[in-house]
């Protein structure tokens, strides 16, 4: 400890007992007096100010010029303050403790400085470094969502055309893979962000039964590739609206009806269910599960399968793709909503996932329900199939007496309001036989969705049908139909698909500064019979929207000159001061990351639709805005 001259012979009995109490801190400090000037410093402040002298160190009151600390706030915070000091043309982030001590006839403060400038510097770095690997992690995804999205959708548009049997062989295997690389890109970035802390849950109002229903259309094409019956049941008591986190629960059940179908073989089932199980006041407890009947998981395997890349070995083993990080991710997010995961399994037989999530309700349910109906549900077997029980389970949720029947010269059925037909052919014969033995009987057959010409032989002789993938939206409208609710007509013949125009004379804007994807875009739009006009970035897309009025946009968000966020902008400011009405802008873009989404829609667009762009998803998001855009002009004539 070093000391003024002076003030070592006036207090030569005390430097002992000044010494001491420096010792006890590890860090630099001083003594000074209450006019600020220095008696006293340690080694360690010296080495910080870099002087070698005492005396070389200016008065404490100029430390903190232009601060204005003074010595009397500094004993009035006691460790507690923090700031910046500037001593010997240097600057320093530091925390004070002050502590006053009494010598004799006058006081004297000891001040001790943790430097700061360290731990500054060090947070200022992770900081920078959070920064960067976000820029990283977004510039990632760009970089393979759009090359990916050329390879599947020409892919996609490869298999429509004429080609061998082994050239289809070919092409279905190069989807395969493309489609299995984008998933395991798409996981292990968003595991990244994850791991990184930069996710976080994000509640907002939704809609469950729009959002889930359009959900389970993704997963059609996949499960007939390998003849797998995929089927949901979705509660229909579900809230109009509620709040919780769409975005992870659709990518959890994204990752488990993903693995569902990959690990059950052909003619296997996968069955996805989103039910009530608990309501309390406002809140509700919902049942997200994904069951299979796929090959199940060793009770040895169960342990590791949470961890990353801890299913890659056994995935490989087992002949299957797949890095094994989609159990990961959907655990970490499910984590965040405060659940867990839960799974049984028995090898060889299957396995079911699930996890419960606590909702708020917003807005009740959006479906009546009418007592007192009965339904018999007949099956030429004498087990149920599988979309014959799942059918028994709607009904039964819509409040319907149901019971199951094997034989159709059956009394039970003179006290039935309607029958349901779960058999693969019916001919109008046989309904016109079961009509004239129950005049009173209401027949609803089930067939796909695309029935075609094999309904049109008996609609006219049913109540109503009943269509494949069973949903509850569907399934209360033939319901609807036979309790007198509803018009026939709205079942065979929806009004509000007809009154939408011809494609031809549709016109759709398409902004892609990648011109391999403008190719895509233009060519799946041209085989709709839309009309299309496509630039290569947003300033283009502006100039072309001021020439002429269009129905729709497509728009990519990262383009040069000027980039889609600013041309959406100007294109619904020319719709304001033209009148033109409302024209949906549906983002097309490579920015897919967890946040996106909500940061673009923000933004002002009407859609956000990541790449690689389904084609099916981005027809049916396109009817559905044209169709919505149709209402708000009829609603708001210009």
């Amino acid at each position: 400890m070093l000391y003024l001259e002076s003030f070592e012979n006036q207090y030569a009995g005390l430097i002992g007992m000044l010494t001491s109490c420096a010792h006890l801190h590890s860090d630099p400090m001083i003594y000074v007096q209450m006019s600020g000037s220095l008696v006293g410093c340690n080694e360690l402040l010296l080495e910080l100010f870099r002087v070698d002298a005492l005396l070389d160190i200016e008065p404490v009151g100029e430390w903190f010029s232009p601060q204005g600390v003074e010595l009397s706030f500094l004993l009035s915070q006691p460790g507690s303050y923090r700031g910046k000091i500037n001593a010997i043309g240097y600057e320093y982030t530091v925390a004070v403790k002050s502590e006053v001590i009494i010598l004799e006839d006058a006081p004297i403060i000891a001040l001790v400085f943790r430097d700061n400038s360290i731990i500054e510097r060090a947070r200022a770095a992770e900081r920078y470094f959070e920064q960067f690997k976000k820029k990283f992690l977004t510039n990632m995804s760009h970089e393979f969502r759009t090359p990916m999205n050329a390879i599947i959708g020409f892919t996609d548009l490869l298999k429509s055309s004429p080609l061998s049997s082994w050239q289809q062989e070919y092409v279905e295997m190069t989807s395969r893979s493309a489609l299995s690389m984008m998933r395991n890109i798409e996981n292990l970035l968003e595991l990244t962000q994850v791991e990184s802390g930069s996710i976080h849950t994000n509640l907002a109002l939704f809609n469950p039964l729009e959002v889930f229903e359009n959900f389970s259309m993704q997963f059609n094409d996949l499960a007939v590739s390998k003849e797998i019956q995929l089927m949901f049941l979705i509660d229909p008591h579900l809230p109009k609206t509620m709040i919780g986190d769409q975005d992870k629960i659709t990518a959890i059940m994204r990752n488990l009806i993903q693995n569902g179908i990959k690990f059950t073989e052909e003619e296997g089932r996968v069955l996805v269910e989103i039910v009530i199980v608990k309501e309390e006041g406002t809140f509700i407890e919902v049942e997200y599960a994904v069951s299979d009947t796929g090959i199940g998981i060793e009770n040895e395997r169960v342990k590791t399968l949470l961890r990353p890349f801890g299913a890659a070995w056994e995935n490989q083993r087992k002949g299957k793709d797949g890095l094994g990080i989609g159990l990961s991710l959907s655990h970490k997010y499910i984590d965040m909503m405060h659940s867990h995961l839960m799974l049984a399994s028995e090898s060889g037989k299957g396995s079911r996932f699930s996890f419960r999530v606590t909702h708020q309700v917003n807005e009740s349910g959006i479906f009546e329900f009418v007592e007192g109906t009965r339904a018999c549900v007949y099956t030429q077997d004498h087990i149920l199939s599988s979309q014959g029980a799942l059918l028994q389970k709607y009904l039964e949720m819509f409040n319907v007496q149901t019971s199951a029947i094997h034989n159709l010269l059956n009394t039970q059925l003179h006290e039935c309001d309607v029958l349901f037909l779960d058999t693969p052919h019916i001919a109008a014969s046989q309904i016109q036989a079961l009509k004239s033995t129950y005049p009173n009987l209401q027949i609803v057959p089930i067939m796909k969705l695309d029935y075609g010409e094999k309904a049109d032989a008996v609609i006219d002789l049913v109540a109503s049908i009943v269509t494949v993938p069973i949903l509850p939206s569907s399934l209360h409208k033939t319901l609807a139909v036979i309790w007198n609710t509803m018009p026939k007509e709205y079942i065979s013949r929806s009004p509000e698909v007809q009154s939408i125009p011809l494609q031809e004379n549709i016109k759709i804007l398409v902004a892609e500064d990648n011109l391999i994807n403008l190719k895509l875009l233009e060519t799946i739009l041209l085989q709709q019979h839309f009309r299309v006009i496509a630039v290569d970035n947003g300033q283009k897309a502006v100039d072309a929207y001021l020439k002429e009025p269009f129905d729709l946009v497509l728009m990519d968000i990262d383009m040069p000159i000027m980039d889609g966020l600013m041309a959406n902008r100007l294109i619904k400011e020319i719709d304001k001061r033209d009148g033109r009405g409302f024209v949906p802008v549906i983002a097309l873009t490579a920015h897919a990351l967890i946040g996106d989404r909500e940061r673009i829609v923000a933004a002002g667009l009407d859609a956000h639709l990541a790449k690689p762009i389904d084609k099916n998803f981005l027809l049916q998001t396109i009817d559905r805005y044209l169709k919505i855009a149709q209402q708000k002009r009829q609603n708001n004539p210009v």
